[in-house]
C-alpha cells in the first residue's frame, strides 16, 4: 500500500464513530420521549430494533422485543445524564 493510500486508510478509520448502547425500551411512549430529549440536546442518536420489533412496533405501536438507543461513546456520559432526571421504572 503506497504512503498516499495508507493515509487515505488512516483517515478514513479516524473519522469512525463509535456508538454504544444508552437504552433498550419497550413501548413507544418511553421511546418517543427519549428521542425528544435527546434531539433537543443535540445529541445524535440510532434506534435498533431487536428481532421483529420494528415490524411490531410500526404495527401495534409496542414492540415485546425492545428497541435499542444507541449515541456516539463521547456523548453517553450526558445523554445518560439526562435520561436519568426522569423515573422510567417506578
Amino acid at each position: 500500500m503506497s504512503n498516499k493510500q495508507s493515509d487515505l486508510h488512516k483517515k478514513n478509520h479516524e473519522d469512525d464513530i463509535e456508538m454504544v448502547l444508552l437504552k433498550t425500551v419497550y413501548n413507544s411512549v418511553e421511546l418517543n420521549f427519549i428521542e425528544n430529549l435527546l434531539d433537543e440536546n443535540n445529541i445524535p442518536y440510532i434506534l435498533k430494533d431487536q428481532g421483529s420489533g420494528g415490524y411490531m412496533r410500526i404495527y401495534s405501536g409496542f414492540s415485546i422485543y425492545g428497541t435499542d438507543i444507541f449515541v456516539e461513546k463521547s456523548m453517553l456520559e450526558k445523554a445518560q445524564s439526562i435520561i436519568d432526571e426522569f423515573p422510567w421504572d417506578k
